[in-house]
């Protein structure tokens, strides 16, 4: 007998699954936008293979359990080709179905969860997302970015509450030479109006992208500041309450044994 094929592998996986909560499927979509593997890699390397299909039967099952019938038999068509080309076709459409489900779990979510979903080429869609995440902060935001620059300080910080203490934390290695001058112009509008301090951790240990809200709320993003959806799609997802405690624990350690640059 023969290997199943790869529909049957993972109608199989799924099959028996039950309907999530639209939080519980918020937060597992949120999850594989965040671990999306390299799908051109599978052609390259054998050993990619099998993490890579894992995570496409994960999506699989969500999908299933959001009762999305039609991008569940979609992903299963594409996987078939994205098996079969070693990753030269596929993974764009497959990307696409992600998004797609991320956009319609938003939706379903209660408010308190959600995040935001940002076509390409939108860019006032994704300052006007941004920028609500920074205004819900009463006390202090820290924004962690490897690849910070002088833009993304003034075009998304000055929408955060006036008194709120920023923090800005990126690596000594990737940040732009544009950041310091715009802080130091920023430092001499606001003073202590608008708090801001910097620090550059050692050379790249930052990969994650994030915005701290009162060291209680983390909010991560799939890209840079600087670039945010103005090439690629883009997503602000909600860390869940055990991952953010972790993060907010890593990261304000990290702050702490940081490089302070002075402005």
């Amino acid at each position: 007998m023969g290997l199943p094929s790869t529909n049957e592998a993972l109608a199989s996986s799924i099959r028996s699954l039950t309907p999530m909560d639209a939080t519980e499927a918020l937060n597992r979509i949120r999850t594989l936008v965040q671990t999306e593997p390299n799908f051109r890699a599978i052609g390259d390397d054998s050993e990619i293979v099998p993490e890579t299909l894992k995570w496409i039967g994960q999506l699989g099952a969500v999908l299933h359990g959001m009762k999305l019938s039609v991008e569940e038999g979609m992903l299963a068509a594409t996987t078939n080709t994205l098996v079969r080309s070693q990753g030269r076709d596929g993974g764009g459409e497959i990307r696409a179905i992600l998004y797609r489900a991320l956009g319609k779990a938003e939706f379903n979510a209660p408010a308190s969860e959600q995040g935001a979903f940002i076509a390409a080429g939108e860019e006032m869609d994704a300052y006007a997302a941004i920028s609500r995440v920074l205004q819900s902060a009463d006390g202090r935001l820290l924004i962690v970015d490897p690849y910070m620059d002088g833009k993304a300080l003034t075009d998304f910080l000055p929408s955060a509450n006036e008194g709120v203490e920023l923090r800005v934390l990126t690596d000594k290695a990737t940040m732009k030479p544009t950041l310091n001058p715009a802080a130091e112009k920023w430092v001499s509008q606001y003073k202590t109006s608008r708090p801001l301090e910097l620090r550059a951790a050692s050379s790249k240990s930052l990969h994650d992208r994030l915005i701290v809200v009162d060291e209680a709320t983390v909010w991560s993003l799939t890209q840079s500041l600087k670039d945010f959806a103005r090439r690629s799609h883009g997503a602000i997802l909600k860390v869940d309450s055990e991952t953010a405690s972790l993060k907010i624990g890593a990261y304000l350690d990290t702050w702490d044994h940081s490089e302070r640059l002075e402005l």
